[in-house]
């Protein structure tokens, strides 16, 4: 047995432990940690699977891999497929209401939705890429407009709820300047990003202007085919609207409008003071260039989780 392989599967697996969630070995295989081909390809990658069951490094059941006596997790993925494919519904309806919001350039499921973690209890976390220079005018417009409709996440209203918490230009896709050391909540995020709306297909920009993945993730970012059910397109009248409003606000009335926008919203931030906006890392990050509030940020606590049960 390659030591090598050994060691990339059972980190893989030990790391989709923290949430039970076992593999397919498709997934292994995409997801390896450190996992490159080897000379036999697929047909090599399924028979070293085969040697580790049968060594019991690692066990099988209904076509999900996990790790010795982690057997029931393979019910609890499948208990939560009803929950996903319903938060996937809202995900879709939601972005729908903000697709005619001007300078919105794409828009993606992230996180325990994207990865397949989240319960009933759990929000639709979106990662929203905008254009240069109209971060604060796009983020007011599809808060507004979520609002309006009762699908934006509050500190008291959270299941179900459409979570607008992490925006960047469409200049400032790379990272990297966010991760922690050994970010392996971070790259798997970015992996797992699923495109519903994005008529200008960013997701390809996003994979490369974040190549760094690839140095542990080699497999992570295969081409990806959008299920069609899950994906928004641009409707006529919303994609008129759009262009009229950035047409009419692309130019220096639209730059008075995004001063403005950045104003009010600085302001009622500063008063939050139990925010971790002014802390020196990077749960809350605000900038012209990226508006990200997660100031509940777990990634130290799954890295150390993961350092301490991989193999």
């Amino acid at each position: 047995m390659d030591e090598e392989f050994r060691k990339s599967i059972l980190r893989t697996l030990a790391y989709f432990d923290i949430f039970d969630y076992p593999l397919t070995k498709e997934e292994l295989r995409r997801f390896g940690i450190d996992y490159t081909d080897y000379d036999g390809g697929y047909a090599d990658f399924l028979l070293r699977l085969e040697q580790l069951e049968r060594l019991q490094q690692i066990q099988h059941k209904h076509g999900f891999y996990f790790l010795p006596g982690r057997e029931a997790i393979v019910g609890a993925r499948q208990d939560k497929i009803k929950i996903i494919e319903q938060k996937m519904k809202i995900a879709v309806k939601g972005i729908k209401k903000i697709r005619w919001a001007p300078f919105i350039r794409a828009v993606f499921v992230c996180n325990t939705v994207a990865g397949g973690f989240a319960d009933e209890k759990s929000d639709i976390d979106v990662f929203v890429v905008v254009k240069a220079g109209r971060i604060w005018l796009a983020r007011a417009l599809a808060t507004l407009t979520l609002s309006l409709f009762r699908m934006r996440r509050t500190k008291r209203k959270i299941k179900d709820r459409i979570c607008l918490s992490f925006y960047v230009t469409d200049d400032n896709l790379n990272l990297e300047k966010i991760a922690i050391e050994d970010d392996v909540y971070l790259k798997y995020w970015l992996a797992q990003l699923i495109p519903v709306y994005d008529p200008d297909n960013l997701l390809a920009e996003i994979q490369r202007a974040n190549a760094w993945v690839g140095k542990s993730l080699p497999n992570a970012f295969v081409s990806f085919t959008p299920i069609s059910r899950w994906q928004v397109k641009n409707g006529r009248l919303s994609i008129k609207i759009k262009r009229i409003l950035e047409k009419m606000w692309g130019g220096g009335y639209g730059d008075l409008m995004e001063a403005q926008a950045r104003g009010a919203q600085k302001a009622r931030m500063a008063l939050n003071y139990m925010s971790a906006q002014n802390e020196s890392d990077t749960r809350v990050v605000v900038s012209d260039k990226m508006l990200k509030f997660h100031e509940n940020d777990m990634r130290e606590e799954y890295r150390e989780e993961w350092l301490g049960h991989r193999t």
